[in-house]
């Protein structure tokens, strides 16, 4: 992909003169380098960078920074030539870091040798707003999530376990094309549906369960996101009532993102339906999350949630209701905000389900 003129935007923001860039995939961003092990030294005088890599990287590195198109130098580090002796041969005095991206132990190190200053978000907020190429990965990750999630429901889920469903839709999404899934695919049957984070099990699909599942594909970094609850059989009157309840949430919360709207009144658009309803306590996360290399990007949707959407961000929508000793629902899209509306990107039909009588995987 190529990342040119993302180290001139970032060169415009204020701040110390040299940024130590540590997370894996701010570099990727900013660069194009798509391995491990590196730092990233910008200097934002020149709106350029050097790419610290070792002797496993170092031929990697220089051909994608070359087909990135990005204003990089890479250089080795070796046990003769470390990070810290290249930094002040580049005569660094300030260097500006993200104080959660670093460790206590390298951040003591450095500070022997250079003022520390607070770099702040600059990144996460550069970050928010995607490029067509950007955009387009994600579409044909939700897809690749889109088609693996209807086969398995298709196969039917009656009598397979949570591990089962979860390796099923993983295959299916590699098989597509997909690098590797999102994050780890939740499946969650029955009653486990009320751990918002569930792991799966060895627990058994039955009849009149709600089995929650959250997935995503990744493509070249980028992320799809997406959760449906897949009804198996007739479920309970009570269980059917939470379904309602959170898929008119989130239509709600959909209707409400565009340009312009304010990240929490995303937020309060699904916690209003729970209140009418008298479950907002049972709905225990936010609303939704930015997302593109990371899984969890900003803004995150919640009462707090002061960032203003902009056209071509991308974000979730994913209210859920979470009851002990019945189970849970969550419902959630991966949306491109547009001036007016946002386009969905995770086509699955909002409305799953699969009979009683399973064919084995």
């Amino acid at each position: 992909m190529n990342v040119a003129g993302r180290l001139e935007k970032y060169g415009l923001t204020e701040g110390p003169r040299h940024v130590l860039v540590l997370r894996q995939q701010d570099i990727r961003w900013l660069t194009g380098f798509t391995g491990g092990t590196s730092q990233l030294l910008v200097n934002r005088e020149n709106k350029s960078g050097v790419l610290l890599v070792d002797g496993r990287y170092f031929a990697r590195a220089q051909e994608e920074t070359r087909q990135s198109g990005a204003s990089i130098e890479v250089l080795c580090i070796d046990a003769h030539r470390t990070a810290l002796d290249m930094f002040v041969s580049f005569g660094v005095s300030e260097l500006g870091i993200h104080p959660r991206h670093i460790t206590a132990e390298h951040a003591r190190t450095l500070a022997e040798t250079f003022q520390i200053v607070d770099e702040g978000d600059y990144l996460d907020e550069l970050r928010r707003v995607k490029n067509p190429d950007e955009i387009a990965l994600m579409q044909k990750a939700a897809a690749i999530a889109d088609s693996a999630l209807l086969s398995v429901v298709a196969d039917g889920l009656m009598g397979k376990t949570e591990k089962q469903v979860r390796n099923r839709l993983e295959f299916l999404m590699r098989e597509a094309g997909a690098d590797r899934p999102s994050f780890d695919t939740i499946v969650a049957t029955g009653v486990h549906g009320a751990s918002a984070h569930h792991e799966p099990t060895d627990a058994t699909i039955d009849a009149g369960h709600g089995v929650v599942i959250d997935m995503g594909a990744e493509i070249d970094g980028y992320r799809s996101d997406m959760t449906r609850t897949v009804l198996v059989g007739d479920v309970s009157k009570e269980y059917r009532q939470m379904w309602e309840l959170v898929y008119e949430a989130q239509s709600s919360a959909l209707q409400a993102v565009r340009h312009g709207v304010v990240g929490s009144a995303v937020d309060a658009a699904a916690r209003a339906v729970f209140s009418r309803a008298g479950v907002e306590d049972e709905f225990v996360h936010g609303t939704g999350h930015g997302i593109g290399l990371y899984i969890h990007e900003t803004p995150i949707f919640s009462p707090r949630c002061t960032a203003v959407l902009c056209t071509n961000e991308v974000v979730t929508v994913e209210p859920g209701l979470y009851r002990g000793g019945v189970g849970g629902v969550r419902i959630e899209d991966q949306v491109v905000v547009t001036d007016s509306f946002c386009r969905i990107l995770t086509l699955s039909p909002k409305e799953l389900s699969c009979p009683q009588s399973p064919r084995m995987i």
